[in-house]
């Protein structure tokens, strides 16, 4: 009877080995388990299968399918590592950045805002009455899921070997592209530590073609958009925030993707906010309308 079942399933361990795998995945995604559950799972699984490898290495059992599991179990347990690392992402939390004029006099300012990760806080109330008990601004507490931290770890790794450019270093390519220029501050803020995301790059481009003398501008103006190689405006995230934040900082206008402009609108009739927004769809139409702001 044995002898038979050896025969009929010799493929069993990897069947096995596979289900385990993605019933802990999935559990891991809905929340039921943590990374550090999954990942150890997967680090006994493996001592296991290899143990079993050693038992039958002298009995007419099929050794190959053993030695893939091994191999394949050892494999996951390494790609899946990462996730005891960010098990403590508990939390994202959006708080104000200053609009930074790059260049100084242009009137042109990069409308950003900062993300922290925070970890080990017993929960969201602890970490909303820190904040507001130091008078710290924030915007927004968002509880970090596993599917997140799943897709964060994945992306981190498909990166780093080089598979994967992130936002920023596109942006980045996509600003020298389009100015097919030099330019110091921009170059110095490019290679900044901990920056991330893409829509600094209309108000980079806007930014370095006022120092060209492309257009001259006497305006405070809020500037955010992501932008490609041809000049084209992309959709951006956090408008609300970045909306608020030029408001209070004093800026008169707001340039911004034309893909954002309803959401903006909405913004600025809920805040009832005197701030004055327009949407482009690339970087020539944000000099015209700089050019017609100054006109008047």
């Amino acid at each position: 009877m044995k002898y038979e079942f050896k025969n009929r399933h010799p493929n069993f361990p990897v069947v096995a080995m596979t289900l385990v795998y993605f019933i802990e995945l999935f559990l891991y995604l809905i929340n039921f388990i943590s990374g550090f559950f999954f990942v150890n799972v997967l680090f006994l699984m493996s001592i296991l299968i290899l143990f079993f490898s050693l038992v039958i290495r002298k009995t007419a059992i099929s050794k190959p399918p053993f030695v893939f599991s091994v191999i394949f179990s050892v494999f996951l347990f390494i790609y899946e590592m990462p996730l005891i690392l960010i098990d403590n992402h508990q939390y994202l939390i959006s708080s104000p950045n200053a609009p930074e004029e790059l260049i100084k006099g242009s009137g042109i300012f990069l409308l950003s805002i900062n993300v922290a990760t925070i970890g080990s806080v017993e929960n969201e109330q602890v970490l909303r009455d820190s904040y507001q008990k130091s008078h710290t601004k924030f915007f927004e507490i968002i509880s970090v899921k596993n599917h997140e931290r799943y897709f964060s770890k994945n992306k981190a790794i498909i990166e780093s070997v080089g598979l994967y450019k992130d936002e920023f270093e596109q942006m980045s390519e996509n600003v020298a592209g389009y100015l097919n220029t030099s330019n110091k501050a921009i170059d110095e803020f490019l290679t900044r530590d901990g920056s991330s995301g893409s829509s600094a790059g209309l108000g980079l481009v806007l930014s370095s073609l006022s120092e060209q003398g492309e257009f001259e501008n006497d305006m405070l103006i809020g500037v955010t958009g992501a932008i490609s190689k041809t000049g084209k405006v992309k959709e951006v995230g956090s408008i609300n925030e970045k909306i608020q934040t030029a408001n209070e900082n004093g800026l008169s206008h707001i340039i911004l993707p034309l893909a954002n402009l309803s959401e903006a609108k909405e913004v600025k009739k809920k805040l009832n906010l005197p701030i004055k927004i327009v949407g482009v769809r690339d970087v020539d139409e944000a000099i015209q309308f700089i050019k017609e702001l100054n006109k008047n």
